[in-house]
């Protein structure tokens, strides 16, 4: 795991070492529109589906508990990224190396991270059982084009969501329990639990 996370760390590094930001002018098509509605309708989706089959001991309950953790982590992790590097958005600046201006939140996309953090651990979990389960990948993918499409986020803003969401949703699928929300029959567990 360590040995993963450092490699895909060293991919990200030379990534940004590259100049891939350039402004795109807006599409119609579908595909390539920002849908803003769709991190949202995950997140609800999944606190339903968690409130219905979380205290069940169900394969599908567990997974779905760890990407409601991921998802909530990742936007978590994703608010903090934003409030410290405060980069400009397209739409708003000039170049794409405008960092740090107050009242900025373009690195990284959370919408990317959030929707990427939703789907990795089924497709983790489900991939080697039913194959069309990476069909999921399209949802991060439609929102990268998307984010990128209506220049609210620079190309390494939604590769970094991307990368980010991955990781915490490879974090999530990994652990037994959800690290930060879990449900069982005694009741709702919020917060770091270990048994000693």
């Amino acid at each position: 795991m360590i040995k993963n996370i450092s490699v895909i760390l060293f991919f990200t590094q030379l990534l940004f070492s590259f100049t891939i930001d350039r402004k795109v002018s807006e599409s119609d098509a579908f595909i390539f529109t920002s849908h803003y509605e769709v991190p949202y309708l995950m997140g609800y989706a999944l606190m339903g589906t968690v409130l219905i089959e979380g205290n069940s001991k169900t394969r599908f309950g567990k997974t779905t508990m760890k990407a409601l953790d991921s998802f909530i982590w990742a936007n978590l992790g994703t608010e903090a990224f934003k409030k410290t590097f405060r980069r400009v958005r397209p739409r708003n600046a000039k170049t794409s190396n405008e960092w740090f201006q107050d009242g900025h939140n373009s690195f990284f996309s959370g919408h990317v991270a959030s929707v990427t953090a939703s789907v990795t651990p089924y497709i983790f979990e489900y991939q080697n059982d039913y194959p069309w389960v990476r069909l999921l990948w399209f949802f991060p993918i439609q929102q990268m084009a998307g984010r990128v499409n209506a220049q609210a986020h620079w190309q390494t803003d939604v590769l970094a969501g991307a990368i980010f969401g991955t990781l915490v949703g490879c974090y999530s699928h990994s652990r037994e329990t959800p690290l930060f929300l879990y449900f069982d029959g005694d009741g709702i567990y919020t917060g770091l639990k270990y048994r000693f």
